[in-house]
Parts: C-alpha cells; sequence; structure tokens
C-alpha cells in the first residue's frame, strides 16, 4: 500500500529534516520509488541533505499554481527512484490546503512512499500537512524541552482522527542513558505516549554527510543501521532494535 508519511517535530533542531532524507535515501536504496516534499515554506532545508540544491527553477507553489509537476520534481542524480519538490524560500501565505491534499492524493498514486517533511510546531500548515497523511513520524532528541513538545504533537496528531503516529528518538547517547543524565527509552515512549519507530544515536559525522548532501545509510556511521531500519520499519518490516538499546524489562 503505498503511504503518505509526514516527517514532523514540536520543536526546531531535532533532526527531523536529516531523518526525512535518509529516510527516503534509505527506502530508495531498498528499491521503493519516493518522493520527499519539502513542506518547510520559507525555511527550506530538505534539498541541502539529499544533495538536490538548486536542481530546478520550480517549487511547491508552482505545482499548486498549475506548473505541470514533471517540470518541477527534480529526480536525484545517483538514486533515480528518489524524487524532490522543493519548498519556495519565500511565500506571503500558506498554500491552499485542498490543492496541496490534491497534489498528495496524486503523488500517492505515482509512489510507494510520499515523505513530507513539515514545519517544527504546531501550526496551521502543520495540521494541513497531518491532515493528508496516512502516518505521521514524529521526531524529538532526549532532552525534557524536546519531548515535551513531541507530546503536544503527538496530541494534535490524536485529536485530527486521522493518521496514526509513531516515535524517533534522535541524537541518544547510550552512555548517557547509563550514567542517568537521560531518562530511559522506555520513559521517554511514556512521555510522548507514542510507540517506537528507532532510536538514532548521537554522531558528530551526521553532519558531514548532510552538508555534503550524502546519504548516512550505506556509509560507516553508526547511524546507518539505525536510518536503515527505520526505513525497513515504515514498510511493514519487523526490526528489533539493537542489543544496547535493550533493557532487561521488555514492553
Amino acid at each position: 500500500m503505498n503511504k503518505i508519511i509526514g516527517i514532523v517535530s514540536g520543536k526546531g533542531g531535532v533532526g527531523k529534516t536529516t531523518l526525512c532524507a535518509n529516510a527516503a535515501f534509505s527506502l530508495a536504496r531498498a528499491g521503493k520509488k519516493v518522493i520527499a516534499v519539502d513542506g518547510d515554506i520559507s525555511l527550506k532545508n530538505l534539498d541541502i541533505p539529499l544533495g538536490m540544491t538548486d536542481k530546478s527553477a520550480y517549487d511547491l507553489t508552482d505545482i499548486l499554481n498549475g506548473c505541470d509537476p514533471e517540470r518541477a520534481v527534480q529526480v536525484h542524480d545517483d538514486y533515480p527512484a528518489l524524487h524532490f519538490i522543493s519548498a519556495p524560500q519565500e511565500i506571503e501565505s500558506a498554500p491552499d490546503p485542498v490543492k496541496f491534499r490534491d497534489l498528495c492524493m496524486r503523488l500517492r498514486a505515482s509512489y510507494d512512499f510520499v515523505l513530507i517533511d513539515a514545519p517544527a510546531g504546531v501550526g496551521g500548515w502543520v495540521r494541513d500537512i497531518i491532515s493528508c497523511c496516512d502516518e505521521c513520524v514524529v521526531v524529538a532528541t532526549p532532552d525534557l524541552t524536546a519531548l515535551r513538545d513531541a507530546q503536544r504533537v503527538a496530541q494534535l496528531i490524536a485529536d485530527s482522527g486521522n493518521p496514526s503516529a509513531r516515535l524517533v528518538i534522535n541524537k541518544v547517547s547510550p552512555s548517557m542513558i547509563k550514567r542517568g543524565y537521560l531518562q530511559n527509552v522506555d520513559d521517554m515512549m511514556d512521555s510522548v505516549a507514542l510507540p517506537l519507530l528507532g532510536l538514532v544515536p548521537t554522531d558528530d559525522s551526521i553532519l558531514i554527510y548532510s552538508n555534503s548532501g550524502k546519504p548516512v545509510a550505506g556509509s560507516k556511521s553508526v547511524c546507518s543501521g539505525p536510518f536503515e531500519n527505520i526505513a525497513a520499519r515504515l514498510c511493514g518490516k519487523s526490526v528489533p532494535l539493537d542489543k544496547y538499546w535493550r533493557k532487561k524489562k521488555n514492553r
């Protein structure tokens, strides 16, 4: 079943865009036809970790205003199954939600996965994106402020009555959890009240890959496996957590 998946977060800076890019890379590497849509209007960034900066003169608003999608959709040079729609750099108002929903439905008919990188927060445009999705991935980091904001987004999704949602906790340090400086994984899940999709460890090399537009999946980064596992779970596969995340008291 083809899916529209919204990548959302309550707080900025938690790695939402990096996750969206690497989920797209991982799904394409797994043979899926994927389109990544930058929904963060006026603050577009998804093109950078995808390595697709300045590949097209057209963007999301051009499509919604009647531009032929084939002219605006960009195809990745190294991963032909990975396509991309850029966000506008500037816009006076949020896109028309009816036109956006229609576009999402058309994309879902043509792609295995439509990944939408939403803005952080709980604004009206975020709500419009959520309403178009079959599933949402809520991204947070282990700090309490990010987890609290993630819980607010999770509640927003629940109140919408539409998509299911799962949690990705990013930039996690196993050693800090072990030393008691961070909540354990079970407590993080409980605080957001969402099932877990994946855990991504902290790794300074992520910045290098993102800035160069290269996929973390398939690299030597410790995050390569976690990103690929998240993609596999999005495909419906049962993939256990790595051993160092497991607790004696499993849920």
